[in-house]
């Protein structure tokens, strides 16, 4: 029987079975509410007609308490006659009570109280004769035989109300047996009908409850396949540090290498030295990329992008290769296209650069053709439909296979002998990526006349803002001697790498201390209080942000600029999520010198020519008085207000005050920390303008302590 049928028939049966108890539940206390009012009406019925016996009962007891008296003249007589007064009161009072919602019993009631009042009076009259005339005259008195008349009246009265609450009670009687007999018969039928039900629903349960045990079964292999993603995710994190390492040494080194090389033969050979590097470096790229995907942590940044830029550089990019398999490289973009569309930049160039660098691999003659166009929704003008398509002349895909391509680690070209080499992932990280920005990917192929792979992205935002520059610069041949000189502290387990830096910074007036471990880097920063650190962030006995948070100890490092330096492509474990964070800068292994030395600018100012010229350390001029003592006031005043409000523009004020100050005194210290002041306040980031303001007081101490002015 099929699950999915048992279920609905299961929650059918069940809504029945519970619809029944419901109702069956609501109809007896309905029933039960009836009859107890019934059993309520009845009661306050004999109660009424206890009342009209107890009335009749006081005013016989009134006219025999004045006939007592007339005979024997002792007022002892009359106090019945008192008390029975009392008692007629508040009988009348609970009956009219009981009877109000009965018209006829009110009106009965009302006339017996009449009745009862004329009857009183004439007692009274009675009592008041015999007290002025004597027994003689009391007997003879008319009133007695009106007292006899209206007494008979009285009793017609309670007879009659009597006789009214006789067929309420038997009427209620008959009405509550056969709404109790309506109940039960109600009852019974819903709890046969309920009982069935549940042994129903009873029996399907236990088919849903096997069900529900083969499930828990596929998600313990479900969790179980997810552990061993994670673990794979973990995996390939240490595997893209462990590849990435030597890859820095290999590229830097060649890097270096090609200033040095004389002959075409050599830079021949280097060229596919680094070519052979690079190719490997996208390897673990893609497999990193994919592996992003996968697990879910592949962030999108959208940003004003010019789609024109990015083809650009395309073209630039696989100019060469197109020209070396003599193939036409050709890029045509909408000259209506909107100059700035918001897009993940570098994840569209990316799939730009997969789909180009794939149709030129597969194509053997004719050209490859890029063309960008668009076309506008019906619901807004502030949208376009971006549509790229990537046509080659090349061997083509079979119709079976247009698909499969997609799938990671698959490779489908006419023939299988026509595959090239690769890992079989471009593709797929191009439709996952896709897929990541909202849009369709299709490939429609001709076999021995080539593919054409459509691209769109619906509702892409057309931005006002001008687009953010996307073409990447050559590595230029930069001067680490322009820089003013530092002591620059470099930690990192890997040999290579360190030679590698030191022939980097060769020749420079910099001074540069390693460290081959975390534990020798603190001890070493102790010793030479260096004004820029590069640390790994992956080495033995204490790692990189571990080692940092010790040097933050240390009298006067508290604002030294630390950078890490990571092997890691991308936030694959939780620990490389916020390096950006804990570090001032950040470098990702293989860098070149001109990614070193942009890094290294943010933090080193450039020095006079005339400076350059010198190329040894020169020691920082001592802090002279007049320098500490207005210190000493700015701490007190603008240092104070700043900290206290918190307002970004004191924060620039101080900053700006500072750096006069030390270009005026030529303190160092003082103009790194005003830059780096002045530099948070200008990008709003409130939390390290804060620590910063912070530690001014730290800088003031340093400044007294190694300058020899405390």
């Amino acid at each position: 029987m099929n699950i999915k049928f048992n279920q609905r028939f299961y929650q059918f049966v069940v809504v029945i079975w519970l619809t029944l108890s419901v109702a069956s539940v609501y109809l007896a206390i309905l029933n039960w509410y009836r009859l107890s009012q019934q059993l309520k009406q009845g009661r306050e019925a004999f109660e009424v007609q206890e009342s009209a016996n107890t009335i009749l009962r006081l005013l016989v007891d009134c006219e025999t308490s004045q006939r007592g008296f007339c005979l024997t003249g002792m007022r002892e007589f009359l106090e019945p006659m008192t008390n029975s007064r009392i008692a007629l009161a508040q009988e009348f009072d609970l009956v009219l009570a009981k009877v109000k919602n009965d018209p006829a019993a009110l009106q009965e009631t009302v006339n017996l109280r009449a009745s009862t009042e004329v009857v009183l009076a004439r007692i009274d009259d009675a009592v008041r004769n015999y007290e002025k005339n004597g027994y003689k005259a009391s007997r003879d008195t008319p009133g007695n035989l009106e007292i006899k008349s209206v007494m008979d009246k009285v009793r017609e009265q309670v007879a009659a109300i009597q006789a009214l609450r006789v067929n309420l009670v038997t009427d209620g009687g008959e009405a509550s047996r056969q709404q109790l007999t309506r109940a039960t018969i109600t009852s019974l039928v819903a709890g046969v009908i309920g009982v069935a039900a549940g042994v129903f629903a009873f029996w399907l349960a236990r088919i849903l409850l096997e069900h529900q045990r083969r499930e828990k079964e596929l998600m313990a292999d479900k969790l179980k396949a997810e552990n061993s993603s994670a673990e794979k995710t973990v995996f390939l994190a240490n595997m893209s540090h462990e590849i990435r390492t030597p890859m820095n040494a290999i590229m830097g080194f060649s890097e270096l290498l090609a200033a040095e090389l004389a002959t075409p033969r050599q830079r021949h050979y280097l060229d596919i030295i680094r070519k052979s590097a690079a190719a490997l470096l996208q390897l673990i790229n893609d497999i990193l990329d994919m592996a992003k995907i996968e697990a879910g942590v592949l962030v999108s940044h959208q940003e004003p992008t010019d789609v024109r830029d990015i083809c650009g550089f395309v073209l630039a990019m696989f100019t060469e290769m197109a020209a070396n398999k003599n193939l036409k490289l050709e890029c045509l973009v909408a000259e209506d296209l909107p100059n700035a569309l918001l897009l993940d930049r570098i994840r569209f160039r990316q799939i730009l650069v997969n789909l180009v660098g794939n149709a030129i691999k597969y194509t053997n003659q004719g050209k490859v053709s890029l063309g960008v166009s668009w076309e506008k929704p019906e619901s807004t003008a502030s949208q376009i439909n971006l549509l790229i398509e990537v046509q080659d002349t090349g061997v083509g895909i079979p119709e079976d296979k247009l698909e499969v391509i997609f799938k990671p680690f698959i490779q489908s070209g006419a023939h299988r002998d026509l595959e090239k080499s690769g890992t079989g992932l471009g593709l797929a990280i191009v439709r996952r990526l896709t897929e990541a920005m909202g849009g369709t990917i299709k490939a429609t192929s001709v076999l021995g006349r080539g593919s054409v792979f459509h691209l769109r992205l619906p509702r892409v935002h057309v931005s006002v803002r001008l687009p953010v520059g996307d073409a990447e610069t050559a590595d230029i041949r930069v001067d680490f001697s322009t820089l003013r000189p530092s002591r620059i502290l470099v930690a990192d387990d890997n040999e290579n790498n360190c030679e590698l830096l030191a022939a980097m910074f060769g020749g420079s007036p910099h001074q540069l201390t390693f460290a081959h471990n975390g534990h020798e880097a603190v001890g070493k920063a102790q010793i030479v209080l260096p004004d820029l650190i590069l640390l790994d962030i992956r080495m033995p006995g204490l790692d990189g942000p571990q080692a940092l948070a010790e040097i933050r100890k240390i009298p006067g490092l508290e604002l030294t600029p630390a950078i890490a330096v990571t092997a890691a492509r991308s936030s694959l474990t939780p620990g490389e999520k916020d390096l950006k964070e804990i570090f001032s800068g950040y470098l990702r292994k293989p860098f070149t010198t001109a990614e070193l030395f942009r890094e290294l600018a943010h933090f080193i100012p450039a020095q006079t020519p005339a400076a350059a010229v010198e190329p040894r350390l020169q020691p920082p001029l001592p802090a002279t008085p007049e320098l500490l003592q207005e210190l000493e006031r700015i701490k007190v005043a603008e240092w104070h207000q700043a900290l206290a409000g918190g307002a970004i523009n004191d924060a620039k004020i101080l900053a700006a005050r500072l750096a006069r100050l030390a270009e005026q005194h030529h303190c160092d210290p003082l103009q790194q920390y005003a830059v780096t002041l002045a530099g948070f306040a200008a990008g709003y980031q409130v939390v390290p303008l804060e620590n910063q303001l912070q530690a001014f007081p730290a800088l003031l101490a340093r400044l007294k302590t190694h300058w020899g002015t405390a």
